[in-house]
């Protein structure tokens, strides 16, 4: 057997064999192309100096988790898009009539489409929610029942892995309304609350005294974007006077601020002996 009667005999399986291989190698690059775009854009955010504007800060992040965002979007839409294309050419090979398979299945299709309505809703909510910047991999979400950092943004589900480590599924369609603790800037509120006995206006200084002490120190300065706000008493009884503290912060670094500042707080009350309600009056005041 010659070699023209070898491609003759086999064109067939030689052509789906090329047709997989370049699909193959046309994904792998364009996932190649996708996590470079990333390390890119990532790789100038680490770049930003610590002295420049807050803000263009927060933009270059925002920036970094949206990208990633919509790599993971453009994957799963390569992928599908890249499949689907080679199914059509391996079944040409065949000899099957593409043309009127895509006819058949366009009917098919909207006939299913009446049937998968939610599959539609959820698949263009997706698409809002990554183009409308509503939230973005890496962000700190409350999502109807479910809050914790969002993992992946898919076509039709976003994955959300809560603070114990599960790994939640929610529909995009099924979300109404979501709450973004990850953009531009984040609050840390604390509320401490002492002995009626105790000075208002020397818990407060101390308050503020120690907020200011920690947001001068390397390790605290940037994740503090403003000094602490004392908003003063929260509430007040026969038993107890509560004192709200509020400071902006990066996002997701609200709660490391808020425990930090609880610790320097604490230690400095106890140098001051002044004493925070104990837990059995706070029953009793309830």
């Amino acid at each position: 057997m010659n070699f023209t009667e070898f491609l003759s005999e086999w064109s067939v399986l030689i052509s789906i064999g090329v047709i997989l291989v370049a699909a193959i190698i046309l994904r792998i690059l364009l996932g190649l192309a996708s996590k470079r775009i990333v390390k890119t854009i990532v790789s100038g955010v680490k770049r930003v100096k610590q002295d420049e504007r807050m803000d263009a800060i927060l933009a270059e992040q925002r920036l970094t988790q949206r990208t990633k965002t919509i790599a993971s979007v453009l994957d799963n839409f390569a992928t599908w898009a890249i499949a689907i294309t080679a199914l059509v050419m391996i079944l040409s090979e065949f000899g099957i009539n593409v043309g009127a398979l895509i006819a058949v299945s366009t009917v098919l299709g909207a006939a299913i489409g009446f049937g998968a309505q939610s599959l539609v809703q959820d698949i263009l909510s997706g698409i809002f929610i990554v183009f409308e910047d509503q939230y973005g991999v890496g962000d700190w979400v409350e999502i109807g029942d479910v809050s914790g950092e969002v993992e992946r943004v898919g076509l039709r589900v976003t994955e959300v892995r809560d603070i114990h480590g599960t790994l939640w599924f929610v529909r995009n369609g099924e979300i109404t309304k979501v709450g973004n603790a990850s953009q531009e800037w984040a609050a840390a509120l604390l509320d401490f609350p002492f002995d009626y006995e105790n000075d208002v206006d020397k818990v407060q200084g101390i308050i503020e005294d120690t907020a200011l002490a920690m947001r001068k120190t390397k390790q605290w300065s940037r994740d503090m974007i403003e000094d602490a706000d004392v908003w003063g008493m929260q509430h007040v009884s026969g038993e107890q006077f509560v004192m709200r503290v509020s400071i902006r912060t990066l996002p997701n670094r609200q709660w490391a601020v808020s425990r930090e500042l609880r610790k320097r707080c604490k230690q400095a009350f106890d140098k001051q002996g002044i004493s925070l309600l104990s837990a059995t009056k706070i029953n009793m005041a309830k």
